[in-house]
């Protein structure tokens, strides 16, 4: 294998891939519609797009 854990070098391309990688925040919990479970589009949430049920901030 050629994995840092297991001695081997990373290659070039995989150096830096956590300066890449993009993706969502740890937690939306704050944004989750408690009826259907949907996350809300805007933060912080104040109605679920799709149920239209209000989300509190709490």
């Amino acid at each position: 294998m050629n994995r840092p854990e297991h001695g081997g070098k990373a290659t070039p391309e995989r150096e830096n891939v956590r300066e890449r990688v993009g993706g969502e925040p740890v937690c939306l919990m704050h944004r989750l519609c408690p009826e259907c479970g949907r996350l809300a589009d805007e933060d912080p949430p104040t109605r679920c797009p799709h149920c239209a049920t209000v989300i509190d901030e709490t």
